[in-house]
């Protein structure tokens, strides 16, 4: 009897989202419809509660490490990789929408882009973003996945993703998950030692961008450091 209450609260809570969106949801609800898909026959609002108690949002819930997810009773590695995967697939959207077949050789549009990219992060990440002969995206392929404070620019495997992936024109790019927008003294010498490999196999790097939590830094904008670029 029960597991046919439970079926029936189901049945009502999916014809609520599909009738109504979710626009006036709390983040728990939200949550607790997303775990009816990776948890069959059981009560999830309990769960989403946990969830939000643990993380305290939506965003939180999101951003966890799967390890992390699975600490909670009750989640178990299907849920926590639907979850992951919730995240990354809303990622990979709105990444989408800003790139296709826009122009986003711009300051803006490009933090845009990469603010996205580095949305959630935990660790220290390097992109290289190619953009073609019109200045819209072309590639951005991920060169190396460091610790929460490091990244180490390996130069041979940054040129050997370049010339590999045909890339004429990159931005270099870096996200400082908990500091500031701002270069450290590693950052302007990775820079300077990346444009002079690359201009010894034709490619021209435009820019490096490193995005942060307070906003985003342009490099080539800054008049400190435009001159690396020239």
């Amino acid at each position: 009897m029960s597991e046919n209450i439970h079926k029936n609260h189901r049945q009502r809570a999916r014809e609520k989202y599909l009738k109504n969106g979710i626009e006036n949801y709390h983040d728990y609800e939200i949550l607790e419809l997303l775990l009816f898909y990776g948890i069959p026959y059981k009560d999830t609002n309990e769960l989403a509660h946990k969830l939000i108690e643990n993380f305290n949002s939506i965003n939180g819930v999101l951003d966890a490490p799967i390890e992390e997810l699975m600490k909670i009773d009750g989640i178990g590695e299907n849920a926590a990789t639907m979850i992951k995967l919730v995240r990354d697939i809303s990622q990979r959207y709105n990444s989408n929408i800003i790139a296709q077949k826009t122009n986003i050789n711009t300051m803006t549009k490009l933090s845009d882009f990469l603010s996205m990219k580095y949305m959630g992060e935990k660790n220290e990440i390097v992109y290289l973003v190619s953009l073609d002969a019109h200045g819209r995206l072309d590639k951005c392929i991920k060169v190396c996945d460091g610790a929460p404070d490091t990244a180490l620019l390996d130069k041979r495997k940054v040129v050997k993703i370049a010339l590999n992936n045909e890339m004429m024109n990159i931005v270099v790019a870096h996200n400082h998950p908990k500091g500031f927008a701002v270069p450290s003294a590693a950052d302007i010498m990775s820079t300077k030692e990346i444009v002079g490999v690359m201009r010894t196999v034709g490619v021209n790097v435009i820019d490096h961008i490193i995005v942060a939590e307070d906003g985003t830094f342009s490099m080539a904008e800054s008049k400190k450091y435009s001159s690396l670029f020239i």
